[in-house]
């Protein structure tokens, strides 16, 4: 392979690699917060458990 051939495949890669991190970022910025998947806890939870820590 020539060297020229080598570094126009090696920039495409990069600018290919470079676009889809933008795009990621930029995707995970539309929807802020944890997914569901963190310890956040709303204050309604907080009241309810606390209700139930309070049940015998």
């Amino acid at each position: 392979m020539s060297s020229q051939l080598q570094t126009v495949a090696a920039l495409a890669i990069v600018a290919i690699t470079a676009t889809l991190l933008i795009l990621r970022s930029l995707a995970k910025r539309k929807n802020p917060g944890c997914g569901g998947n963190c310890g956040a806890v709303s204050p309604e939870v907080r009241k309810l458990q606390a209700q139930l820590k309070r049940q015998p």
